[in-house]
């Protein structure tokens, strides 16, 4: 067999990267199916039991014992909605939430940019999913003591739901890092733009909810609007070799997909078990912490990574910030879908990079072409309109859905 020949049967760069960065974590999630089944498939332990084998078993896979609501807490919950609220205290709310993720993510980008690019002392820092672990653990860090010093509800849901979250926002990591290789910018671009309407999809099938027509008409103007804005303000600036491909947009598909779980799942929790945000980021960030962790120690970098850290002070002060800024980003997304739900959130997270484009031209004086205006106008007359028509909902006025 010639060279030629043989090299028929190579593998994908993209799958071989899936089974090196990926693989592990569906290892660890099929043998805890595995557990979970066989389990669950017993009789639920005995409540009065104070073991701690048996509290842990019903901690992890149960949840409380049947005879305490699941959906009621035993203290004062905040209204998941507000509806109680006025609508100066949630407009202040939503510029809270959308300015404290766009603070957090771009902090977090900048801080990322720099560990990656700088030289210490010792050399550069390469292990960008060590960065991930120690932004997931000082979440989880933050949230452990968060919960264990203020109160908080009754923690209902059984802990392994959280691993959901975990898994599914690992595949969208890597299917969004992956998929920018194999499409072509204004591919990139109306994928990124179009996250509303697989959020609202996802919605319809784990929480069976119904979005009235203005909904769908809302995303698809944000998605006309973003992707007109960002292609006619970054259409010269970028490498156009990309072409998109087949395997580009499978992965684009999953990318939406999980992306959408994620954000839907989190909601779903929320709703269910009227849990808090920092109950939210202590069970996510537990497993996200813990597979991050294995996967480190499985690909040799945790050691090296400890050790370089440990070397460069410099390094290990950059590194601390950046994990600082990925828990503060966390603690804004957790709080943003429980007040608003997923698809305010989504909004935030699809329109970030226009908002922040147009506070740099505000505040450094760039100027922003007919094309990106029009884009901007769009997005935020349809944000506007959704605005007011949430709004005549919530005071009982009749809305006709257009």
């Amino acid at each position: 067999m010639t060279l030629e020949e043989h090299s028929i049967f190579v593998l994908p760069s993209w799958v071989s990267h899936f089974f090196q960065n990926v693989l592990p974590y569906l290892l660890v999630f099929a043998v805890g199916k595995v557990v979970l089944d066989k389990v669950r498939a017993r009789e639920e332990p005995d409540p009065s039991d104070p073991s701690f084998s048996s509290r842990f078993v019903r901690f992890f896979f149960f949840g409380p014992p049947a005879d305490i609501p699941r959906t009621v807490s035993a203290q004062k919950v905040e209204p998941a909605n507000g509806s109680q609220e006025s609508f100066a205290a949630r407009s202040a709310k939503l510029i809270f939430c959308t300015f404290g993720l766009l603070a957090s993510f771009l902090s977090w980008g900048v801080l990322q940019e720099r560990i990656m690019t700088s030289n210490y002392d010792t050399g550069k820092f390469t292990s960008s999913n060590f960065m991930v672990f120690c932004s997931r653990a000082v979440g989880l860090l933050i949230s452990l003591a968060v919960v264990n010093l203020t109160e908080q509800p009754r923690l209902k849901a059984p802990f392994y739901k959280y691993s959901f979250t975990s898994l599914s926002n690992v595949l969208s990591s890597f299917c969004q890092l992956e998929a920018l290789k194999y499409l072509s910018f204004p591919t990139q671009v109306l994928g990124k733009s179009s996250k509303l309407i697989p959020v609202m999809i996802m919605g319809i099938v784990i929480q069976k909810k119904s979005y009235p027509a203005y909904e769908y008409a809302v995303a698809l103007f944000i998605l006309a609007g973003v992707a007109l804005f960002m292609i006619s303000e970054k259409s010269s600036q970028v490498d156009q070799e990309n072409e998109t491909t087949l395997a580009g947009l499978i992965l684009l598909v999953g990318y939406l997909t999980f992306d959408s779980f994620t954000s839907q799942w989190q909601g779903f929790l929320f709703s269910q078990y009227q849990m808090s945000s920092y109950q939210m980021m202590l069970g996510v960030n537990t497993f996200s912490a813990t597979l991050t962790l294995i996967s480190l120690f499985l690909s040799g970098e945790l050691f090296p990574a400890i050790y370089f850290v440990m070397q460069n002070p410099d390094c290990f002060a950059h590194v601390l910030l950046f994990a600082l800024c990925g828990a503060t980003g966390s603690m804004f997304i957790f709080y943003t879908i429980k007040t608003f739900g997923p698809l305010v959130f989504t909004m935030i997270m699809v329109t970030r990079q226009l908002i922040a484009i147009i506070l740099s031209c505000i505040l450094y004086g760039h100027t922003i072409g007919p094309g990106g205006l029009c884009g901007a106008a769009i997005v935020f007359l349809a944000i506007g309109y959704r605005i007011y028509a949430k709004e005549a909902e919530r005071r009982g006025k009749p809305h006709q859905k257009r």
